[in-house]
């Protein structure tokens, strides 16, 4: 893959085979053209609320040969793009909450997503369940000191549904904190995150005794004895 960051890589390698993809938040549309180039995609909708990178988006397309394979639409979240269109939407570089407020009504509208939220995952996460979606995979990497989730979310509609479902990996706020899928994996660099946070929290209760910061050293203490298993 092409000079992608290695979170962008992660998306790219998680689409499954795929007739159209729809690539909220394009931005340069990288991740489209390395899709279709990749052959995740016969061809993408690149979207964008902006103008601007959205005309960066059709320059690159064009370079890259595959005007004939991908269209740019200005669109605000999934709004120009309309129900089954696509089987696959791809969202990644922004906040949950915004995430949330995109995906608010038209998660039964496509198949898979691959989503990487940016803050709020927790509360993210409780969206999804609470709407029975099935949180298929997740998985966690560190890029430039920070560290970022992207999982793949099928609808319950889905013929791609598999058992597991995710209520057998999302049950305790753990789960729905740092994600039940990667708490059973025992994911490495899930593991390195969660140390990292259970000496951040300690060195804040060295200073004073905030009632949250307790509950979420606490929650992270509980994840972590998983992996004295």
């Amino acid at each position: 893959m092409t000079n992608l960051p290695d979170r962008l890589k992660k998306i790219v390698e998680l689409v499954p085979e795929s007739e159209t993809v729809a690539d909220i938040g394009c931005d340069h549309a990288y991740v489209s053209i390395e899709l279709v180039l990749q052959g995740n995609a016969k061809r993408a909708l690149a979207c964008d609320i902006n103008e601007g990178p959205l005309s960066s988006a059709k320059s690159n397309i064009i370079n890259a040969g595959l005007a004939d394979k991908i269209e740019t639409r200005l669109s605000d979240g999934l709004k120009e793009v309309l129900p089954h269109e696509a089987d696959t939407v791809v969202i990644a570089g922004m906040g949950g909450l915004l995430m949330e407020k995109i995906l608010q009504d038209r998660l039964r509208d496509f198949d898979t997503f691959i989503l990487s939220p940016q803050s709020d995952i927790e509360h993210f996460r409780h969206f999804l369940i609470d709407n029975h979606m099935i949180i298929k995979d997740e998985a966690m990497l560190m890029e430039d000191g920070k560290y970022y989730t992207v999982m793949t979310v099928i609808s319950p509609d889905s013929s791609l549904e598999e058992e597991p479902s995710a209520e057998d990996f999302y049950k305790n706020e753990e789960d729905f904190i740092y994600g039940g899928i990667l708490l059973h994996r025992k994911d490495e660099t899930l593991h390195k995150f969660l140390l990292k946070e259970k000496n951040r929290y300690e060195s804040i209760l060295q200073k004073t005794q905030n009632v949250s910061i307790k509950e979420a050293h606490k929650h992270c203490l509980k994840a972590l004895e998983g992996y004295l298993c």
